[in-house]
């Protein structure tokens, strides 16, 4: 695939942008519709207590994607700017490191919830008997039996992805996302099993991606993709480099997560029905950051080889469409939630407290579309570039410098209503800090 850079360099940057970013924007939103498959079989239950127990697994899920994206973003940024500058040997070494890496760092996860799962759920704020059993049971198969095929199907689609092959890519990860939403009507709506079987169907769906992406590489002709454990190599410069660009996509996660557990903690003293609610809005406002994600993430490897090249009039070009086509996207999520936040709450759940509440916040919460999805194109932008340290400074002061402060004044004076306006204020200022960022960078170059 490398050796063909009419990938990166043959097409117009229009052209170039849709070849990257499309396919990853699909399989996210295959990602995305069984995201939220898993909400809509487990909220026709009508169980708030089944609904809860998704929300408040959110954030340890989650942490399965900080592995991936710790070893996957800095490997795609690190082999795509070494296929820039023709060190294909370098790339390979890169690849081997980074699936291994992040192996090691998900078993790592799996002993630590295997061995402290009843203090964290309590943490987390499973404190009703029946929420507290039905998010053991779906961290059980969707982390501790099912992390090690989630983290390395992650890996294996942000390796090939580095090399321009997007198609593949995202093939893999819609099978699963489609196997999912099979899986779950079997499980949940079958065999009654509730956020349990929603588990078991990411469990084996994450299984059959990773196999698939498995047999892409080892089918590939020319590929610097190498997976041999025996060409694991150490090397300072490239785990140096694979990790700092990877910190600052790791942290957005862990940022997130433990964004997340204070909000569920102080959530859950206003009951089972308010999480519910919160998680509606978190599933629905996923859409808006997986389409963003999709594009950010697409076009990593063609501004990484861009950069890579010493090409900054292309680099910038795709920069300033990406920012447009997001602006566009931004502008419409909002437009589209407050027209439709009631029908979109009821796709879930009927239960009328749920739907009232859920109404509200979600017209609410969505006023953080513009700012998270300019904050994640910064970043991405930023990851690119190797320029970890900028990505790193403004995903910190995103969440730990804006959000957690926020979550905890704004539930002390305004209460619930005050945690779902946290992340629009945090967003919002977050994307003004992104934007002198980025100013001061292109300035330089």
């Amino acid at each position: 695939m490398y050796k063909n850079n009419d990938v990166f360099e043959g097409l117009s940057v229009p052209r170039a942008i849709a070849k990257f970013a499309i396919p990853t924007i699909l399989s996210q939103l295959v990602t995305l519709l069984y995201n939220l498959a898993d909400t809509f079989f487990v909220g026709h239950t009508n169980d708030p207590s089944q609904v809860a127990a998704l929300t408040l697994s959110f954030p340890l899920f989650m942490t399965l994607t900080m592995v991936g994206n710790l070893f996957g973003i800095g490997a795609n940024s690190f082999i795509s700017r070494s296929l820039g500058q023709g060190e294909h040997k370098r790339a390979s070494k890169a690849s081997t490191f980074s699936f291994y890496g992040a192996l090691v760092g998900v078993l790592i996860i799996i002993v630590a919830l295997s061995v402290y799962m009843t203090p964290i759920l309590t943490l987390i704020g499973a404190v009703t008997p029946e929420s507290f059993q039905a998010t053991k049971a779906y961290l059980s198969w969707t982390v501790i039996y099912g992390g090690i095929p989630s983290v390395s199907a992650l890996m294996l689609g942000h390796l090939i992805r580095a090399e321009g092959n997007t198609k593949q890519a995202s093939i893999g990860m819609a099978l699963g996302g489609i196997l999912n939403i099979a899986l779950d009507y079997v499980f949940v709506s079958l065999f009654s099993l509730g956020a349990q079987g929603a588990g078991i169907a990411t469990c084996i769906s994450n299984i059959i991606a990773f196999l698939y992406l498995l047999q892409v590489i080892l089918r590939t002709k020319g590929t610097v993709i190498v997976l041999n454990p025996k060409k694991l190599r150490f090397e300072a410069q490239i785990i140096q480099q694979v990790i700092l660009v990877g910190i600052p996509a790791a942290a957005i996660i862990v940022l997130g997560s433990s964004a997340n557990i204070v909000l569920t903690h102080f959530m859950s003293q206003y009951g089972d029905v308010s999480i519910a609610a919160f998680g509606l809005v978190q599933k629905i406002g996923s859409i808006a950051i997986q389409i963003t994600v999709g594009l950010t993430q697409g076009i990593m490897p063609l501004l990484g080889y861009c950069y890579g090249a010493m090409d900054t009039k292309r680099l910038k070009e795709i920069n300033r469409y990406s920012f447009i086509i997001l602006g566009c996207y931004a502008a419409f999520c909002v437009i589209f939630v407050m027209a439709l936040a009631e029908p979109l709450i009821k796709l879930f759940i009927s239960e009328p407290n749920t739907v009232a509440k859920g109404v509200q916040f979600l017209r609410i919460w969505f006023f953080c579309s513009p700012g998270m999805c300019f904050t994640n194109l910064f970043s991405s932008i930023f990851q690119a570039m190797g320029k970890w340290a900028h990505s790193l400074a403004l995903s910190v002061i995103r969440q730990a410098g804006l959000l957690f402060p926020l979550l905890v004044i704004m539930n002390f004076f305004v209460g619930e209503i005050g945690l779902v306006y946290a992340q629009p204020i945090s967003d919002t200022i977050s994307l003004i800090v992104g934007i002198i960022f980025y100013a001061l960078l292109i300035k330089k170059l």
